[in-house]
């Protein structure tokens, strides 16, 4: 608007072309939304009364600092409980598929490249959250972790039932502010650089120190210790 006030003004001094500021769109950056301390209380006491699916995703998002869609296409062959990681290949995607004319979505895997490649290390609770998930049951290691079966999970079903929580509890919530928590979390509490970067899968942070040391799991464990609650 101030851009669109001063070119009208020189329109009316001086002979300059007419510009139709309407054709003309500006965007600006979106300020990160992120969960205070109290509402990550509120999601920590939530997450421990609800040791399902949903509840995996916001444990995984919030303090493994995972994206939602690395999440939906894991198995249970990709997390070593006795170890404490995770590992991380793939990702899920949707896609339009227009089949025998029929426009639909469907849903597939994607392999993924470093740095989003890697092998996280879990924090203690992460890990206990976890192993109380997996124990409900008899399940192939093929299958998915948050389904239980050999069916990619149905992205739109986890979407739809953090914004019920959302509503539920006040405030607002879904998988991006959870991640980004994680990462201030992180930063706030001191984490290592090295850890944040292989956590969170990205290479894009400009830092003086070493990126490229070897990753050390039992190191980037007691890292991540420090964002419990």
């Amino acid at each position: 608007m101030t851009l669109k006030s001063l070119y009208n003004y020189a329109e009316e001094k001086y002979p300059l072309k007419h510009i139709d500021f309407s054709l003309i769109k500006i965007t600006l950056n979106k300020k990160i939304n992120l969960l205070d301390q109290y509402q990550q209380q509120i999601i920590y006491e939530y997450c421990c009364n609800h040791v399902d699916a949903l509840g995996v995703i916001i444990v995984l998002c919030l303090y493994a600092g995972l994206r939602f869609t690395e999440v939906c296409a894991l198995k249970y062959s990709d997390i070593d409980i006795d170890n404490g990681t995770i590992n991380i290949t793939k990702k899920v995607q949707r896609k339009i598929n227009r089949h025998n004319d029929l426009t639909k979505t469907v849903f597939s895997t994607e392999e993924l490249v470093s740095p989003e490649k890697r092998i996280v290390g879990l924090s203690t609770f992460t890990i206990y959250y976890l192993k109380i998930f997996m124990s409900q049951g008899k399940v192939d290691y093929d299958c998915y972790l948050l389904n239980k079966n050999y069916k990619i999970p149905e992205q739109r079903l986890y979407q739809k039932k953090i914004k019920e929580l959302s509503h539920v509890l006040g405030f607002e919530i879904n998988f991006i502010i959870l991640r980004n928590t994680c990462k201030e979390n992180c930063i706030k509490n001191n984490v290592d650089i090295n850890t944040i970067l292989n956590t969170l899968g990205v290479n894009s942070i400009t830092i003086t120190a070493d990126t490229n040391n070897k990753i050390d799991i039992d190191y980037n464990q007691k890292e991540m210790n420090k964002i419990i609650p």
